[in-house]
């Protein structure tokens, strides 16, 4: 069954308000949570990992290079979706702080 939150979600909800980032996408086959799509995100001293699993898991990682510190990690399970726009809205204010 295929997630409603994809890489096609990401590109139209997400990737419009992160001016100023570059994007790297990435696909791979039959991992642990089935096939995996990453966006990997760079940009005012800030690194992030989206990755959206086939299986409906959601991962968001964000690390900031100023203060060499993990500033979000979060996995959801299928289970979780009611928390996924909230994580997201999280992400944005995390990668656009202190820009």
């Amino acid at each position: 069954m295929k997630s409603l939150m994809d890489r096609s979600w990401f590109d139209e909800r997400v990737k419009p308000i992160l001016k100023g980032f570059s994007l790297t996408y990435t696909s791979f086959t039959d991992g642990d949570f089935g096939d995996l799509e990453r966006i990997e995100l760079e940009g005012f001293n800030k690194l992030g990992t989206v990755e959206f699993w086939s299986k409906g898991w959601i991962g968001i990682d964000v690390y900031d290079c100023v203060t060499d510190n993990q500033i979000m990690n979060v996995l959801l399970s299928p289970e979780e979706k009611e928390f996924v726009a909230q994580e997201f809205d999280s992400l944005i204010k995390t990668l656009k702080q202190n820009n």
